[in-house]
């Protein structure tokens, strides 16, 4: 079968999930809601989890989706965690229809999930979560991990099963994230335990949101975890008990994964390897100098002739009457005369506000594993300081190559000595790679244009996120990792 016949029939069998899912679960919503005004009000929950289990098995055994289980003995009924790793954004279902109606899903904030779905998980009695900063904008209304946490006790406290996913993201490499702490948490304080599920071939089964192959999941279920004992049933704990906890069912998970889950840099704790990360449409997406200066017009802050003159250079620059140096030396210049301390108050604005709803969630638990991982995250970006620093505090890297705009006074004079582009790049992180005592043979790199190839080539690592057309056939050429999705 050709590379094209394998890519049509994974997206005609993602079609056909998707249609019988919408299918089913639009067939029985009325239903659904109008017996469930005959369920008592403590079992309403139960009654929609046991109908998603059934939707779920009949939608799966239809396009050829099996289950294998390894050591069931290992399951257990009631009050009891299983925390898995995270492969596929079915994940959660496949093991609900497992585990059965007696299970509550620790999902992310439901405000993200699809209409239909968003109705669904929210009648499962589904415990969201907000995980960070980005979640905290753009889903307010979700359960801070706090609420999240105490809930989670609360039900495991009445007899009810919690699947968790400790990295909180789907694994869009493939590989492992780190593992956060939450499960631990939930164990002590609800003193339960904690079964790790190693969860095997969904990666090739759900490959991303366009494909799906039918195959076998594998499901290996280890032995129970249990928590510390507390004294005099308080619900305190210490970091160093909630850390060992954690890092026992992360191994427990890990040993069981083939090893092609494990990252590169998986337990290897070097302050030598550099990580070196583009914004736009890597972390960003779109265009994140374009925003800002949309968000000044907003404020009245510029002139809208000013801004309409960018706006129509790059329209001119995508149709290639103009190049894309010439492009920022005049954009730039709408910044002459600023005070530098007012762009730098309107600039945090803009991105508290409408920025940093835009960040891409698929590449963020990637930085997150290499931040615990105590490598150098270094953004290199051709934003102006300003925007680009506010980036590097959310990830925070520990460097921030990127265009720095000439002043005077206090002002800026819309001028640059720094156009951080192509070549330029490379050679600000050659320097902080040397400056800083970092390895480039051990780094990685993460980028979305073929202009990046200059940094990108230094590394060891570079991967190409959501690249054009000229960097995805460089990258397949040259067997780097490609990341076609980032969002």
């Amino acid at each position: 079968m050709t590379h094209n016949m394998h890519k049509k029939l994974g997206r005609f069998h993602r079609l056909m999930i998707n249609f019988d899912l919408a299918v089913l679960t639009i067939s029985f919503l009325p239903f659904v809601l109008i017996i469930e005004k005959f369920v008592k009000e403590e079992r309403r929950g139960n009654f929609w989890r046991k109908i998603a289990c059934w939707i779920v098995r009949a939608v799966f055994k239809l396009n050829g989706v099996h289950f294998k289980i390894k050591h069931p003995k290992n399951i257990l009924k009631y009050g009891t965690i299983y925390a898995a790793n995270h492969p596929s954004q079915l994940d959660g279902f496949m093991l609900l229809s497992i585990l059965g109606p007696n299970t509550i899903l620790f999902v992310m904030p439901i405000e993200g999930f699809p209409l239909i779905l968003k109705t669904w998980v929210r009648k499962m009695q589904a415990i969201d979560v907000r995980r960070d900063p980005i979640d905290d904008k753009k889903y307010p209304s979700g359960h801070s991990k706090k609420e999240a946490i105490n809930l989670a006790i609360k039900h495991l406290k009445q007899g009810r099963n919690l699947i968790i996913f400790p990295e909180g993201h789907t694994e869009v490499l493939h590989v492992l994230h780190y593992f956060h702490t939450g499960p631990a948490r939930i164990s002590i304080g609800a003193h339960v335990p904690i079964i790790p599920v190693s969860i095997v071939n969904a990666d090739q089964i759900f490959p991303d949101e366009h494909h799906v192959y039918p195959g076998t999941v594998l499901f290996t279920f280890g032995k129970q975890i249990t928590p510390p004992t507390i004294r005099n049933n308080k619900v305190s704990y210490t970091k160093k008990q909630v850390q060992n906890l954690r890092s026992k069912f992360e191994k427990s998970i890990a040993d069981k994964l083939p090893v092609r889950y494990l990252p590169n840099y998986y337990k290897q704790r070097d302050k030598s390897v550099g990580v070196f990360v583009d914004i736009d449409r890597t972390i960003y997406e779109g265009l994140s100098q374009k925003d800002l200066i949309a968000y000044l017009l907003w404020l009245h802050k510029i002139k809208a002739k000013e801004a309409f003159k960018v706006f129509y250079w790059l329209f001119m620059e995508k149709m290639n009457h103009i190049e894309h140096e010439d492009l920022m030396k005049k954009a730039l210049l709408l910044l002459r005369g600023w005070d530098m301390a007012e762009l730098h108050k309107y600039t945090h604005q803009a991105f508290e506000k409408k920025l940093i709803k835009k960040i891409q969630y698929g590449i963020f638990p990637l930085l997150k594993d290499h931040a615990e991982e105590n490598h150098s995250i270094v953004l290199v970006s051709e934003a102006i300081h300003p925007l680009a620093n506010e980036f590097k505090k959310i990830v925070h890297a520990k460097g921030c190559l990127d265009t720095k705009l000439d002043f005077t006074n206090h002002c800026y004079t819309g001028e640059t000595n720094c156009l951080c582009y192509k070549e330029r790049k490379a050679i600000l992180v050659r320097n902080f790679a040397k400056r800083a005592n970092i390895n480039l043979n051990k780094s990685f790199a993460y980028a979305d244009s073929h202009s990046d190839l200059p940094f990108l080539s230094l590394v060891k690592y570079p991967t190409a996120v959501n690249p054009d057309d000229k960097l995805l056939d460089y990258a397949i050429d040259h067997d780097w990792e490609v990341l076609l999705d980032a969002s």
